[in-house]
């Protein structure tokens, strides 16, 4: 996927276009910077060139896909147009350590899972000594006690390989997400924030309308959106 800027004048500078606009003492510098998972990220710059602090946030930017023909793509009921926040990283963080802390616990209910079912197999073939004069007897407890420890450890070894390739994921979104600089905050006359701003895709649009809207400002960018023929 790629965007390009279009119906405002740009420059290019690092191998991307970048476009600015400034409204009421706020710049906003932009350019695509490229996709991950299922947003649009965008390399953002606001300045503040007002004599007064201003409260900014990610959440501030809104996209719009747009069809062929730049008008807003709408619900498959066409009462309601499509409209995508931008995200805020410190909630994230958030979500990412719920998410981590999950699949810690499931891992303790699991192995708890195995242990039960292992103490169990070995009971069961303990207990089948008992059964010695009956063979037919002794030899199914025999075959239930090993299935049931052979299950505990192949089901062990599996929870512990779903575990770390999940772990693994959620920890490299951690640390995209904690690396984020652009948050909501307070900005001071005259002094600037960059960062990424993360905003999700809409795959069918064929343009995308960049707003930053506050109730003292709104800065729009237009986007061509394209895709790599394979």
């Amino acid at each position: 996927m790629s965007l390009r800027p279009i119906e405002q004048e740009s420059i290019f500078a690092d191998g991307k276009e970048i476009v600015k606009k400034e409204d009421n003492g706020l710049k906003i510098v932009a350019s695509y910077d490229g996709s991950y998972h299922d947003y649009m990220v965008f390399d953002v710059e606001i300045f503040n060139n007002s004599d007064s602090a201003i409260a900014i946030s990610p959440k501030n930017f809104r996209a719009f896909p747009l069809d062929s023909q730049k008008q807003n793509l709408r619900t498959a009921d066409g009462q309601s147009i499509f409209e995508y926040e931008g995200i805020e990283p410190a909630e994230e963080v958030e979500v990412v350590r719920n998410k981590m802390d999950y699949q810690e616990r499931k891992l303790k209910r699991a192995k708890t899972v195995n242990t039960i079912l292992f103490i169990g197999g070995l009971l069961t073939s303990i207990s089948s000594q008992s059964s010695r004069g009956n063979s037919e007897r002794f030899i199914r407890s025999v075959d239930i006690g090993q299935t049931m420890m052979n299950v505990s450890q192949v089901k062990r070894i599996a929870d512990h390989q779903e575990f770390y390739s999940k772990m693994d994921r959620l920890e490299h979104e951690y640390r995209t997400w904690s690396s984020e600089g652009f948050r909501a905050t307070t900005l001071a006359p005259h002094t600037s924030i960059r960062g990424g701003v993360f905003i999700e895709a809409n795959l069918q649009a064929k343009f995308v309308q960049i707003n930053y809207l506050t109730p003292t400002h709104n800065i729009d960018f237009l986007f061509e959106q394209s895709f790599a023929k394979k």
